[in-house]
């Protein structure tokens, strides 16, 4: 799998980004969300956001596509103090037991959907395991965020490793091919490459997606190069049958 190629190294090159900020904004641009009970991570990755939310007092649940992610997130779970709770899915076919009263799908995950059948199917289907009363919480790019990864990027790790990222972007697809050195204790490097899509979606394709599927948008706000998106499970209505 193209993520599973990346698994080892995913963390030195996301470590950038604020797990605990993130939260903190998401919290407190909704007062009415969850401060505790059952959480899901859908795309966990490695399972740092799963941590984070563990220490809050939420008991979590992760889903991932990748078995190698889902494998370094099991060891961080468990090092950190907490039971790791995990399940090999790709979104859009999302099936679980139970429901949750809070679900993330951070990092940009709803871009690496490439499909709009398949984000809607995958919202669709999460509906059912949101409690009546919980959120969804996700977040995508935004187009600006598309056109600033154009050309080629280098990003090195404080441990000598080095990731070349050479983006392209048109129409409403993202390519991004991604050689990673990574430095090893003998002083040589292990290289790792990978290609890489995401999508672009509008505000009102998300908009059109998150309604037909049940949800209702409670808050939308930039953080960065992001868009959060903080919606609440609707109660669906069917149609009243005459006589």
């Amino acid at each position: 799998m193209k993520y599973d190629s990346l698994a080892s190294v995913y963390d030195s090159f996301t470590d950038g980004f604020d797990y605990d900020k993130y939260l903190d904004s998401v919290f407190a641009n909704c007062e009415s969300l969850p401060k505790s009970g059952l959480a899901l991570d859908c795309g966990s990755g490695t399972g740092t956001l799963i941590c984070k939310l563990s220490r809050r007092g939420f008991n979590c649940t992760g889903v991932d596509m990748s078995p190698e992610m889902l494998n370094i997130a099991r060891e961080k779970i468990e090092s950190a103090g907490f039971e790791p709770h995990l399940v090999c899915q790709e979104l859009q076919d999302i099936d679980l037991y139970g429901a949750y009263h809070i679900a993330f799908c951070s990092l940009d995950t709803v871009n690496h959907i490439l499909y709009k059948r398949d984000v809607k199917s995958f919202f669709k289907k999460l509906y059912n395991f949101i409690e009546p009363g919980g959120y969804f919480i996700f977040d995508v790019k935004t187009s600006a965020a598309f056109k600033k990864t154009v050309g080629m990027q280098t990003f090195e790790h404080e441990d000598g490793s080095v990731a070349l990222i050479e983006g392209s972007f048109s129409s409403n697809t993202a390519y991004y091919s991604i050689s990673v050195f990574e430095a090893q204790e003998s002083g040589l490097f292990q290289k790792y490459e990978s290609e890489i899509e995401e999508r672009f979606y509008s505000v009102d394709e998300l908009k059109t997606i998150l309604s037909a599927a049940g949800f209702v948008v409670a808050k939308r706000y930039n953080m960065g190069t992001r868009q959060i998106w903080i919606t609440a499970r609707g109660e669906k209505t069917g149609k009243k049958k005459n006589g």
